[in-house]
């Protein structure tokens, strides 16, 4: 049988979702770290840890980030990659209003620190690499589910050359890689329902196709669709 713990665990995760609009109430510090630690908890291969994390809260800085993450959803993934109608992407772009209220930003960052690879395995490493910021990216989205923060997470800076305003803006070093970031801070949205997803939702989405992209966002793929025992 679960116990209570078990089951606050496993609501966590199913109440995780993708949250724009904040309270303008501080996220206390005891919980901004408390998301560190649940992120630095995921596994790594060898235990190589190469997370780094960068915590913003200053009023005129978060106005700044805030601002790039927009600009980059905008004209990076938006336009020039999901390759969405400017009315459509308007639409999308006005669920932003009022983001740069977020109280708090956190990005996990790329941090090797060793270097023992041979040259023809830094791409097997790289996406070990990865895959280990996706887990703390994970763990810590969860853990404030859990302490009833909002989170949402925000990518596709190798679409914007890595970043390099917001690396300039934080004073991230030219050899550590922005990969993920969050807005975290306290909310007034319910968890939104996610209905069952047939296959072909995600079968038929095609670059440009702005009513695929609104079924797509809807719902999740039932377990029988990705899950297989024994045998594919």
């Amino acid at each position: 049988m679960a116990t209570l713990q078990a089951v606050e665990t496993l609501q966590a995760i199913a109440n995780r979702q993708g949250v724009l609009r904040y309270l303008p109430a501080p996220v206390e510090p005891e919980k901004i770290e408390a998301l560190l630690l649940a992120a630095t908890q995921a596994p790594s291969p060898v235990n190589l840890q190469p997370w780094a994390f960068v915590v913003v809260t200053e009023a005129e800085t978060r106005r700044q980030v805030a601002r790039y993450l927009v600009e980059v959803q905008e004209a990076r993934v938006f336009d020039e990659l999901l390759g969405m109608p400017p009315d459509y992407t308007a639409r999308l772009m006005a669920l932003y209003e009022g983001f740069e209220h977020a109280p708090c930003f956190i990005f996990v960052c790329l941090q090797p620190k060793v270097a023992f690879a041979r040259a023809e395995d830094e791409a097997v490493l790289r996406q070990w690499h990865l895959v280990c910021l996706g887990a703390a990216m994970q763990n810590l989205m969860v853990a404030a589910t859990a302490l009833e923060l909002g989170t949402r997470w925000f990518g596709g800076f190798a679409l914007d050359g890595g970043g390099a305003p917001l690396k300039q803006l934080l004073g991230i070093p030219p050899a550590v890689e922005v990969v993920a970031a969050t807005p975290v801070g306290y909310h007034a949205e319910p968890p939104k329902p996610r209905p069952l997803q047939a296959p072909d939702v995600l079968a038929g989405f095609t670059r440009g196709d702005s009513r695929a992209l609104g079924r797509l966002l809807r719902g999740k793929l039932a377990l029988e669709d990705v899950a297989h025992y024994e045998r594919w």
